[in-house]
């Protein structure tokens, strides 16, 4: 093999000695301990339950120490970077008057600090660029986001994320094997919804991984709060519950990442000429491997209406499984010469799964947060962008139908989509960029709609 333990986790990997890096150590210039505590928060409230980059007591420790290794710096300004997005204080921003640049200066200082580490991985590197991802994707640097986390997989791959710890060292403290775990699936999941998201390969060979999930486990009797020196507001930390959660998610997205390959890459029977509906097990596979994992879901997990007020992650996990499956049925949801008899079904299940997203989009938009006087829809993360527009190619579609209940219900729900990307646009400019295409998908169709989207403006 060319691969020693310490590229399999077997050491401890520490950044190198390098000047360039040393100075982010001496002077790491952070911001005042009621801005870290704010935007933390923001973080343990907004962030954390979808990318679960740290193991709170090793974080928490850190700070009280003030550990501040440059890795770690890194992961601090990656925090801020995308924490600020949910920020209403305009100090954050590096011009007050617009809001797009918030959270820009935490952004160049994590680049700045990533420059001086490559050599040296760990594992707050890859949770760093993770985050970082996140951040460009709704910010529309895509290219970067692209890239940030095709760095984060390989990083991870060379620490051994992807593989079973008990296998790599079976005396490895329980904590270090949860941190381990919890980084490697956040990286799973981003690759998953940001290769969906653009419509390119996937960084991840499923095969390639046997890394369990984190078990939502940390010290026992823990502090859950903390005060930062010189702070007057408590960090609140993590929900207890919000990791055993986000395994669920990763689930989610493992079988989105395979109805991907099945259906949508370039040599995927879907694809190939006259094969669509020749072999249809992998539609039943997945679709029975999407409905396995609804009916698994626990009570508090589960969606039963918009009147149930459900929490923000529950909606977002149901709406990536809505997402899921009409990525699942779309390319069988039309009627083609090898598609005679069967496509209404798929198309039936896609307008439904869309229906019940725009739905969700719409609740949220109408209620208020309750950390923050902002509608719901402002408080999701990017990936809320790529599954409206997902729903909304579904309904537009519906919006050309010879049923006309169907047309007229689908144009009713596309003004819909557009008044829900026009407001999430607050927080993720993607859903401008997004907005904009659905109007024009409209006007070469020659869709005019029954009310006007005059007021919806994607500027």
């Amino acid at each position: 093999m060319f691969y020693n333990r310490r590229h399999w986790g077997g050491y401890s990997i520490r950044e190198r000695e390098q000047p360039k890096a040393r100075k982010f150590v001496e002077n790491p210039d952070l911001p005042t301990p009621e801005v870290m505590t704010s935007l933390l928060n923001l973080h343990f409230t907004y962030v954390h339950p979808f990318a679960p980059v740290f193991v709170w007591s090793k974080f928490l420790k850190r700070l009280q120490t003030r550990d501040y290794s440059p890795s770690f710096l890194f992961l601090l300004n990656s925090i801020f970077a995308l924490a600020s997005r949910f920020s209403d204080d305009v100090s954050l921003r590096t011009d007050p008057t617009k809001p797009e640049t918030v959270g820009l200066h935490f952004m160049e200082k994590a680049k700045a600090i990533l420059d001086t580490i490559y050599d040296a991985p760990d594992m707050y590197c890859v949770g760093g660029l993770v985050l970082l991802s996140y951040q460009q994707m709704g910010t529309g640097g895509g290219y970067r986001a692209w890239m940030f986390i095709g760095i984060s997989i390989r990083m991870a791959q060379h620490l051994g994320l992807n593989r079973d710890c008990m296998k790599l060292n079976p005396h490895m403290p329980a904590l270090d094997r949860e941190e381990r775990n919890r980084i490697w699936w956040t990286c799973f999941v981003a690759d998953r919804l940001v290769s969906a998201s653009f419509g390119r390969p996937q960084g991840i060979n499923e095969h390639d991984v046997d890394a369990t999930y984190p078990e939502g486990i940390d010290e026992e009797n823990i502090q859950l709060q903390y005060r930062l020196d010189n702070a007057t507001s408590l960090l609140t930390g993590p929900s207890p519950h919000s990791e055993k959660n986000f395994v669920y998610l990763a689930s989610l997205t493992r079988i989105m990442g395979r109805v991907m390959v099945s259906l949508y890459s370039p040599l995927s029977k879907a694809t190939l000429p006259n094969s669509l509906m020749t072999s249809p097990a992998p539609l039943e596979q997945l679709d029975k491997e999407l409905t396995d994992w609804l009916l698994t879901l626990p009570p508090h997990l589960q969606f039963r209406s918009v009147q149930q007020e459900s929490g923000t992650f529950v909606c977002t996990l149901h709406m990536t499984f809505y997402a899921t499956l009409i990525l699942l049925h779309r390319p069988y949801s039309h009627q083609t010469p090898h598609n005679p008899k069967d496509w209404s079904i798929s198309l039936s299940i896609c307008t439904s799964a869309a229906n019940n997203t725009i739905e969700m989009a719409s609740n949220l938009m109408r209620t208020s947060d309750d950390h923050r006087d902002v509608p719901r829809l402002q408080c999701l993360l990017h990936s809320a962008v790529f599954i409206f527009f997902t729903a909304g190619i579904v309904h537009i579609t519906n919006c050309t139908s010879t049923d006309p209940v169907l047309a007229t219900s689908a144009k009713l729900r596309t003004v819909e989509t557009l008044r829900c990307l026009s407001v999430i646009e607050n927080v993720w400019m993607t859903g401008k960029f997004c907005g904009n295409n659905i109007k024009n998908l409209l006007k070469s169709r020659n869709i005019e709609l029954p009310c006007s989207t005059e007021g919806i403006t994607f500027v």
